[in-house]
This record gives C-alpha cells, structure tokens and sequence, in this order.
C-alpha cells in the first residue's frame, strides 16, 4: 500500500512495485505535475476497482483485461496505469451521453420509417414527383361505387383495394426497381409473358413452345388443315384473287443456343410448322418459307436478324425477306410492282431502338437501359414512281404481328399496294396501312365477308408458327366456298345422333336440358361438323 507522498517517492515505490509483481520492465506512468488530482470518486468499468482521493492514493495490484496495454506480459499493473496517456476507464458521465446518443438514433429512425411509410400516400394525394408511366398492358382500375348490395356480397372492397393500389405513390417505380433487381441479380423477368435466355436474350414462352413441338396438334389434323387451305386456293383462284401462304421465322428455332439450359431440347420434326411445311409442298399450296430463308442466312449475315429484346424479325432481317417476297407476290399475283432498292444497311447504335426491335425490352419496365446488341441495322428503302405496266393491287392480309415490320420499318405496304388495301389481324382486327396500328373503325361481322374477299387483287396469309393452331378465320373462308349441301346436313345429323347416343354423353346431355342449357349439343354438333369435314376431305389412296 503506497501512502501520501512526493512525486519522486510515488515514482520509486511504482517502481518497486512493478519489479515485485512481473518479471518483465514497466514504464512507470505517474499523474500530471500541471494537474493536480481532485477529490472525488471514480466508477470504473467492472473489471476494474479503485479509488483515487485528492492527497492520498490507494492503488491494489488487479487484474485489467479491458485496458490494451503495450505489454501483455504483465498478469497485473498499478492502478496509476489509469492516468497515462491512451485507453482510459469509462465514466458514469460518459456512459449517460453514450445512452442519450443511442435513445436520439432511436428517434431518428422511427421518424425516417414514419416518413417513409407516409411517402406513398402523400405522393399519390400531391403528386410532387411526375413519374413515367408503365409501358405494357397496364390498366387503372376506376373508383368503384359504394353500395349495401356491394358490401355485403364482398365485391365492394377488393375493388376499392384494387383501385387504392393501382394509384400507390411511387408505384410505378417501385415496379421498375423490383423489376430491375430481378433480371440483374436472378436474370428472370418478373412477367409470366417473358422469359430470360443467355446474355439476357429475351423469348415468349408460346414460340419457344411451339419450337419445340409442345403445341403439336398431330399429323392428322396439321394434314386435314391443309387440305382445307389447298381447297380455299382454288376457290379463290376461280374468282380471280391469287394466294400466297407465308410461313414467318421463329426465334428459338432460329436461334435455340440463346435459350436458358432448362429450355435446350434436341432438334424434333414432329412441330406444326415442319409437318405443316410438309404437307403444303406436298398439297400444291403457293408457299414462301421464310423460316428456311432464315435459317440459310443465318451463317452469312453481318446483322442480327432477330434483335435481343424482340419477338419479331428485326428491321434488317424483315428487308432481306421483304426482296424475297414482294417478288414472289409478283410471280403469283402475275403482275409488276412499283420498284424498290435498299441503301446501306445503315448501322447505328444499340441504344437507338426502333418499333418492333424492342417489343419484349419495352414491356419489363427497368430503371437502367436494357441492353441490346452493341450495333443494330436500319437500310434505307427507296422507292421509284410507278411506271407504266405497273400496278398497285389491293391486297389483304390474314395474319399475325410480323406483318407490322412493312409498314414501319419501311412503308413497303403503303407504297406498292392500293389505299384500300387492308390488314385482317387474327383476332378479327382490322387495321389499315400504317406503322401507328391505325384502325379502320369496322368490326369484320359488321361487314360483307364475301364482298370484301373477293374485291380483292390478292390474298395473303402470313404468320409464324406457333400461330398455326388459330384457324378461325381459314375455316370461315372454307364454308363461305363449300357449305354444306343435303346430303351434308343429313349426314351431320346423323353422326350427331351416334355422339348423343354414348352412354357417356346421355347423363350430361339431361342434367344440362335441365339446367336450360344447351352447350353440349352445341358442341356435338361442331364435332359432327368436324368429323363429316374430315371424311369429305379424306385423301384418296
């Protein structure tokens, strides 16, 4: 026990100290002469006992492991190690401020999550930030009118939920940055319309389907179906109106080694559109087969011919096809078009993205760019003045969204067929010549099907294959031309009856008369009509 002293005393009893207690040398650490200690108490941190009055000292040899001294050697030091300059004990004083700190972060943060869970709504009451709308099939909801009928049934409240949630404050980029961490950290798209291939190459799961022969209708029906299309040419052709069948590519089939490794599939004929293929040429069906082109192309050309972040032929690969097929037409239609040259092509950057080239990209709605090939084609088209023995026909078209590439990538259709010439979508649209998908304001039943189909100078049918299945309106063409006779009608009659007549049907053909409805013999009667069609059109052996 080291008593009230001089400084030179205190330092030669530190130092004896330290000698009897370790076998190593420490550096005496005594108190500042310019400051004098003051009387009070110390509260040490736990590890640590000691009290230091003003005038006398009293210091025991304790273990600190909470101090981080030079040398760990030492089992114990004097309590004056406490003075010297470095890791000092920590004071009530200091622990106070250290609790006021904590409790005002506290505070802090729950006004910043109060904050932010009022942003939403603020935003979506004042609008302080304009944001860009979601590209896609996006629609608002309108504000659902309250009733007692309404709230009791329970059609009232999702309604206004719904509502409520399409006007959210900072929806749309709350949206766009899911949407973004999703293909940069996982590389899925969050539409179920989309799917995500190496290098970020994007596919529709319906093409990459039909690719792959997961929409196969059989070899039966794909050969009945074109015997139909054989039988709707030469009626056409009695009526003086030439018809060309155009088979448009498809990107996984063009392009399989750019699919995720859970979609490769071994190469298969058994597809509609390679048994389709097939039977056409076997039938005598005038046929251009794009998709073949494509794929002799495919190793020579010096641009893409279907970009990244589309489903349809770029603009380059639609105006290599678009020299094919206007030559074609003409060599059906046995008439001159108006001729055509392209320049270039003209090579831009991948950021200058043009109409269908970004139709997949457009709709994923991303914060940052998606990013498309380093370069993308655009040739430039001109046309000449029509000349003498030239003509415009006018022409129908029966197809799919890869008819779109000759109206805006180039004004091909404009330019070489007549104004009245029309664009039959197979959703029964119709559309006019124009790359801004103008209308013509017409359903197709309001209209004169015969008449429109035979003011014709030609039809053609284009589409890729996975749209092979929709035959709606080539079998609406077939019955204008072949409908049933009386003998027909009997024999539909009868096969009906043989339907009606399984022990199967009978018990559901009763509960549905029951019930008022007739849908099931509706549907007998469509499958009578489609049994006796396909023994009319049996091939002969």
């Amino acid at each position: 026990m080291v008593t009230k002293g001089t400084r030179a005393t205190a330092a030669v009893t530190d130092t004896a100290t330290a000698k009897a207690g370790a076998s190593t040398k420490q550096r005496p650490y005594p108190p500042h002469p310019a400051k004098p200690l003051l009387r009070k108490r110390l509260f040490l941190c736990p590890e640590v006992a000691g009290t230091v009055a003003a005038g006398s000292w009293q210091i025991r040899k304790i273990p600190v492991p909470c101090f981080n001294f030079t040398s760990t050697r030492a089992a114990t030091a004097p309590i004056m190690r406490l003075f010297a300059p470095g890791p000092k004990a920590v004071c009530s004083s200091y622990q106070y401020s250290m609790a006021a700190q904590s409790v005002f972060v506290k505070r802090i943060l729950l006004s910043l999550l109060l904050l932010l869970l009022l942003l939403p709504a603020l935003q979506a009451k004042f609008e302080w930030v304009q944001m860009a709308p979601l590209q896609g099939a996006y629609h608002e909801v309108p504000h659902p009118e309250f009733s007692k009928e309404g709230l009791l049934a329970g059609t009232y409240q999702p309604s206004l939920e719904q509502y409520l949630e399409d006007r959210l404050g900072f929806r749309n980029w709350l949206i766009r940055f899911r949407n973004q961490l999703s293909l940069s950290w996982l590389g899925i798209a969050r539409s179920s319309d989309l799917l995500v291939g190496k290098d970020l190459v994007l596919f529709q799961p319906g093409t990459v389907a039909a690719a792959q022969g997961q929409d196969f209708i059989g070899e039966e029906e794909i050969a009945y179906r074109v015997r139909r299309i054989r039988a709707v040419q030469e009626a056409l052709a009695q009526r003086g109106v030439p018809f060309l069948f155009v088979m448009a590519p498809n990107k996984p089939r063009y392009q399989p080694e750019t699919l995720p490794n859970d979609y490769q599939r071994p190469p298969t004929d058994r597809t509609n559109s390679a048994v389709f293929m097939r039977e056409m040429k076997k039938q005598r069906v005038n046929l251009l087969d794009a998709a073949q082109l494509f794929k002799l192309w495919k190793d020579t050309t010096s641009h893409p011919l279907f970009p990244k972040g589309g489903t349809h032929w770029s603009g380059y690969g639609a105006s290599l096809v678009a020299d094919t097929l206007f030559a074609r037409i003409e060599q059906v239609g046995k008439f001159d078009l108006i001729n055509f040259r392209r320049h270039g092509p003209l090579a831009v950057s991948g950021d200058t993205i043009r109409f269908t080239d970004g139709d997949l990209n457009g709709a994923m709605n991303l914060i940052f760019p998606y990013p498309h090939y380093p370069t993308t084609a655009y040739p430039v088209v001109t046309f000449d003045s029509l000349r003498a023995g030239q003509k415009r026909p006018n022409l129908l078209i029966i197809g799919d969204s890869f008819n779109w590439a000759f109206m805006q990538f180039a004004p091909y259709l404009q330019t070489l067929f007549a104004p009245e010439s029309r664009f039959w979508g197979l959703d029964r649209t119709i559309f006019v010549y124009d790359k801004e998908y103008a209308k013509e304001g017409h359903e197709l039943s309001q209209l004169d099907f015969q008449k429109e189909i035979e003011s014709r100078g030609f039809l053609l049918m284009l589409m890729t294959e996975h749209n092979l299945p929709n035959h709606s309106l080539l079998d609406q063409l077939y019955n204008l031309y072949y409908p049933l006779s009386a003998a027909g009608q009997a024999r539909v009659q009868q096969i009906q009856q043989q339907l009606e007549a399984l022990p199967q049907m009978q018990q559901r053909i009763w509960e549905q008369e029951h019930n008022g409805s007739h849908t099931l013999l509706d549907s007998l009667h469509e499958a009578a009509l489609a049994r006796y069609d396909r023994e009319l059109l049996r091939p002969t052996p």
